[in-house]
């Protein structure tokens, strides 16, 4: 019995993280265009801000590409993108390259792709709901 009772003191004490380390952890962010080129409506560099979970404020620093969107610098979106225990896991002021597209409607919003530390596997954007 007392056994039993260190296990569930133990197991209750212990944090529970599905995700089980940085490499693991997804990132909105690419060091560089990955090939082959992924369906996307803009490439840009961003600043993020109110960063939430699963939301995101970003403002564009360089327009890398678009397919036919205009966008420009100094321009803010939101983004919205899936995130779990895995990420990603952004602050304020994160910088770097997004690939993404956006979302239909009157409101400007970005769902971007993301990509793995680890593997570099990259998870297309999720459907807004």
């Amino acid at each position: 019995m007392r056994l039993l009772i260190a296990f569930v003191v133990c197991f209750l004490a212990l944090p529970v993280h599905a995700c089980r380390g940085h490499i693991l952890e997804d990132t909105l962010f690419f060091e560089a265009l990955p090939g082959p080129q992924l369906e996307a409506d803009v490439i840009v560099r961003v600043v993020l801000s109110e960063v939430e979970r699963g939301r995101a404020r970003a403002e564009i620093v360089e327009v890398v590409t678009t397919s036919g969107v205009e966008v420009h610098e100094g321009q803010q979106f939101l983004l919205e993108y899936a995130f779990s225990s895995c990420g990603p896991n952004h602050r304020d002021g994160d910088q770097g390259m997004i690939i993404a597209k956006l979302a239909d409607g009157d409101e400007r919003v970005l769902l971007p792709h993301m990509r793995r530390f680890s593997d570099g596997r990259i998870t297309p954007p999720a459907t807004p709901e």
